[in-house]
């Protein structure tokens, strides 16, 4: 199969989607009613762009169809020449069609060229005219433009450049989430962090639906950075109604769906069965976007009423459809371990011990060895207080006396208090040994 293997190519001569160079390629989702075209439906511009190649890249089965997509999304909606003509000829490779996107490009070069020209012509009246108001909307025109045709690293530059035209911190603020959003579209969770500190810093409370769209922003980032327990806290409290109202959906950058599947998967890495009840699964206003998702409810479910079987299933398909996500994408590996680690440790919490060729029937494990070799990972880990009796084909976990517990602390105590009194003495001979020396010393000053 032929492949963008190297990315797709801004205007810029940038990456646009650079990590697709290490694209792992996956089946077709194994998720009940996966639909490709609606799922990439909930998306607008470089999101839908970026998304749709990142599946195209990663599944032989969609890559057709994913390509399509992205190519109707360039056409329609940007100026990007080299992202149009480069899907082109894949889409020429793979189809053996011959897809020619040279006179659109070249419509749309002459169109970029003239609004760049009327653009920086109107930003060079308003410097004369000393007007920054007017300078800083021709700047915002300027970004529009170079977002248009690809150039977002140009984008942000551009954006930072416009901070000369500010008349207030409110103007300041709304470039740093300009900034913030082009970096969420590109995936650089970092920059989208860094650019929501410095919002923060000069717009400490801000008003709706800036507050909401910043704590979206924070969830997303936290996610792709793996920063589990905290994104799992910036998404239980997303209000879906202020999403809707502050048009933030309407940009189609983020779903409804997105944020139930993140919250969910981020609150099966890092919370407690009692949290995850409390925080998501009773949460009313994460009910919301669950609702959009009705397989994380359900996968949510099972997890709590230790239907482990069936949340293993579930969380296999789920999976299926993550590994299309540029979000989830490069963590599914990491992300699954994790859940399914917490399934492991939740199976034996009822136990003293525990048949492992049971065990391994119950989750749904390969054999018993799989098992084995993990449960010594998690034992080496301690995630598991328990011990491998291989002649029993137990697991058997550690119970703790409490007298040895109590005897432990005593021992701790005792450690601690002795190492205070050999500081305290060091600390009273060094103060003898310094008053001895000034003693000596004030006599024989006194001498002479």
């Amino acid at each position: 199969m032929s492949s963008i293997s190297s990315g797709i190519l801004t205007a810029s001569g940038q990456h646009f989607g650079s990590s697709l160079a290490r694209a792992v390629t996956t089946s077709r989702p194994t998720l009940k009613g996966f639909d490709l075209q609606e799922y990439l439906g909930g998306y607008k511009g470089y999101a839908k762009i970026r998304r749709a190649i990142y599946a195209g890249e990663r599944c032989p089965d969609l890559s057709v169809e994913s390509y399509r997509v992205a190519l109707g999304e360039v056409e329609q909606n940007t100026y990007d020449a080299k992202t149009f003509t480069h899907l082109c000829k894949t889409l020429s490779q793979l189809t053996g069609d011959d897809i020619d996107g040279s006179e659109w490009s070249g419509r749309v070069n002459k169109l970029a060229k003239d609004q760049d020209t009327e653009i920086r012509g109107e930003l060079e009246r308003a410097k004369k005219q000393v007007s920054k108001r007017e300078s800083l909307r021709a700047q915002k025109l300027y970004v529009e433009l170079l977002q248009k045709r690809g150039m977002m690293d140009e984008a942000v530059r551009a954006l930072q450049e416009g901070r000369n035209f500010c008349a207030d911190v409110k103007d300041q603020a709304l470039l740093h989430i300009d900034a913030a959003r082009i970096s969420q579209i590109m995936g650089r969770w970092l920059q989208v962090a860094t650019y929501i500190q410095r919002t923060e810093s000069v717009l400490p409370d801000p008003a709706e639906p800036t507050a909401t769209e910043l704590a979206v922003l924070r969830a997303q980032s936290s996610f792709g950075d793996c920063k589990w327990s905290v994104a799992v806290s910036e998404l239980q409290a997303l209000s879906f109604d202020k999403m809707l109202s502050g048009g933030i959906f309407a940009r189609g950058v983020v779903t409804a769906r997105d944020i139930a599947l993140y919250g969910t998967l981020a609150g099966l890495a890092s919370l407690e069965r009692d949290q995850i009840k409390a925080k998501l699964i009773d949460n009313v206003m994460f009910g919301q976007f669950l609702d959009n998702m009705p397989e994380c409810q359900l996968l949510l479910q099972s997890y709590y009423n230790s239907k482990y079987a069936d949340a293993l299933a579930r969380l296999s398909q789920i999976m299926s459809f993550c590994k299309l996500d540029p979000v989830i994408g490069p963590h599914v590996a990491a992300l699954e371990q994790r859940i399914k680690d917490n399934i492991v440790v939740l199976y034996t919490q009822p136990f003293a011990s525990i048949r492992m060729d049971s065990m391994a029937e119950a989750l749904c494990f390969s054999s018993v060895k799989v098992l084995e070799d993990t449960l010594v990972r998690m034992i080496d880990s301690k995630l598991i207080q328990a011990r491998i009796d291989g002649p029993t084909g137990f697991l058997v976990k550690h119970t703790v006396d409490p007298r040895d517990a109590a005897l432990k602390r005593v021992d701790e105590m005792h450690q601690a208090f002795t190492l205070q009194a050999e500081l305290m003495s060091a600390r009273i001979q060094y103060l003898e040994e310094e008053s001895k020396r000034s003693s000596t010393s004030a006599r024989i000053h006194y001498r002479r």
